[in-house]
């Protein structure tokens, strides 16, 4: 298996002052024990990459959102994230 294979894809949502992100986060697989808030804390980069992306003003959730195959959200501006079914 190549590197680039050994992801996991988890669906999140992700919510900044002004908008709310729901797409795919490919997390590595390390390890069983390897969680969200862990990819999260090792994080080097300054974006957080997601795939599959729906974009909606905050407390705009029950209407339908922009849609994007890809965006690159700030991490030192998201307020939260949570994995989602």
């Amino acid at each position: 298996m190549d590197e680039i294979d050994k992801h996991e894809q988890v669906r999140v949502m992700v919510e900044t002052d002004e908008r709310t992100f729901r797409g795919v986060i490919h997390k590595p697989l390390k390890d069983d024990q390897f969680r969200l808030s862990d990819h999260l804390n090792e994080y080097q980069r300054r974006f957080l990459c997601l795939s599959d992306v729906t974009i909606n003003e905050r407390g705009q959730q029950y209407r339908a959102g922009d849609s994007h195959p890809f965006v690159a959200i700030s991490v030192a501006s998201i307020t939260f994230i949570a994995p989602i079914a």
